[in-house]
């Protein structure tokens, strides 16, 4: 360490000593309050300063240590204003049908994404959408049928007859199946299965999510079949949902 860095660091040293030994000098003959209205009205900017820094590495600490950062299941739940976020009655019912626990993993139900499938440009939302679908994130969309048709002609939902990758969702749900011709004359010319009609479930008859049509398209790389199925049944058991 060279003579300048040693004068910096025992310089530095002697001043904080006698600044603080002033400083507490001056307060000395304070009584309490009047010892607290002084650091405070000195020192207001560095408590803050403090107090937030420390509650900024305490809340980074805890989200690090202790959120989950995987997924038990990701839905999408998109064009509507309804309360079906997390943690609403909708979302508690899942976890609790399907037995899964937050702690270790997330369920999320996104209900913000507002976006016209139709259309050939796209907003921010439809950035967002696409890039849950390609990082392997988004296990199913819920729209009006309409726009899931138009949707799954784009490719971004999983063709349902495709047994190797849907597995037996085709068969199980064959008379709610929803088609569309694909865009891509290279994949297909005919109408394909890319959605599950939920119209007569409480997605629009009790919570109305929707107002006379409903339908699901699993992401074309969704990563939780199964947890796909246990939706399916929640939403089509659901109480009142048939009635």
């Amino acid at each position: 360490m060279d003579e300048r860095r040693v004068s910096l660091k025992k310089y530095g040293k002697e001043y904080w000593k006698a600044f603080l030994a002033e400083e507490k000098e001056k307060i000395s003959c304070l009584d309490f309050r009047k010892k607290l209205e002084y650091i405070w009205e000195y020192y207001k900017l560095w408590i803050v300063g403090v107090v937030c820094a420390v509650s900024l590495l305490g809340y980074l600490g805890i989200h690090f240590l202790y959120t989950p950062r995987d997924n038990w299941f990701y839905g999408v739940f998109a064009n509507t204003y309804a309360d079906i976020g997390e943690h609403s009655a909708f979302w508690d019912g899942f976890v609790e049908y399907a037995g899964l626990d937050t702690k270790e993993k997330n369920v999320i139900f996104n209900n913000n994404c507002f976006f016209d499938p139709a259309k050939d440009s796209y907003n921010q939302y439809y950035n967002a959408f696409v890039a849950y679908v390609d990082s392997k994130t988004m296990d199913i969309v819920t729209m009006e049928t309409e726009d899931l048709q138009a949707l799954g002609a784009k490719g971004r939902l999983m063709d349902l007859s495709n047994r190797e990758i849907a597995g037996s969702l085709a068969d199980k749900y064959a008379d709610r199946l929803v088609y569309a011709v694909p865009k891509d004359g290279e994949y297909s010319t005919q109408p394909i299965p890319v959605g599950i009609d939920l119209s007569d479930t409480c997605l629009v008859t009790e919570l109305g999510v929707y107002g006379e049509s409903c339908a699901l398209g699993v992401s074309s790389l969704a990563p939780h079949l199964d947890q796909i199925e246990l939706f399916l049944e929640y939403v089509l058991n659901w109480e009142g949902a048939n009635e």
